[in-house]
């Protein structure tokens, strides 16, 4: 991510009222290389994670949005007031494989419901279902969602069959030329 693109995340977390406190910091991935992960402090007990998924999602290109997003109770600081890294969690990274966005409106579309279902801030074409934590709720949840929107059914089988965007998105295809 871009020194711009990085500061582009900043400056919307900054403008998010829910938010008492975020940073911004790089992590290195052996498989993927270098990722961002937000930390975030809450700004109350109305904070609500999957809105915060929502506005990054909403705000910033795919590419830009953190690969994690991390809730703090505060951003540890050196004496020059810049974050900890050492100081804070160790963000959950399982199953990362290097992005790659969406490339139609439906490819968006299921992107967005995955990461909403599995509560994550992002999702890309290859991200695996399983490997992020999906569970069998999780297949039902994301079946019920797309199904309808494509105009087919489908059935949590399919989604396990299918455990990618990219491969869902395939998927649909044959489905809805079938149909």
């Amino acid at each position: 991510m871009a020194v711009a693109a990085l500061q582009d995340v900043r400056d919307v977390l900054a403008a998010c009222p829910d938010l008492a406190d975020a940073a911004v910091l790089a992590h290195v991935r052996d498989s993927v290389g270098q990722v961002h992960v937000a930390y975030v402090v809450p700004g109350g007990p109305g904070f609500d994670l999957a809105v915060l998924h929502r506005l990054l999602r909403g705000a910033l290109p795919g590419t830009a949005v953190p690969a994690a997003v991390v809730v703090v109770d505060a951003i540890p600081v050196d004496a020059g007031g810049a974050p900890r890294p050492q100081a804070l969690p160790v963000p959950d990274l399982r199953g990362l494989v290097p992005y790659r966005s969406p490339g139609s409106a439906r490819q968006e579309a299921l992107c967005t419901v995955f990461a909403e279902v599995l509560a994550r801030p992002r999702w890309g074409l290859d991200d695996d279902f399983f490997v992020m934590g999906g569970e069998s709720i999780d297949a039902m949840l994301i079946a019920s969602r797309v199904g309808p929107a494509a105009g087919v059914e489908i059935s949590i089988n399919e989604i396990f069959d299918a455990p990618t965007v990219a491969e869902l998105d395939r998927l649909l295809d044959t489905l809805t030329t079938d149909v």
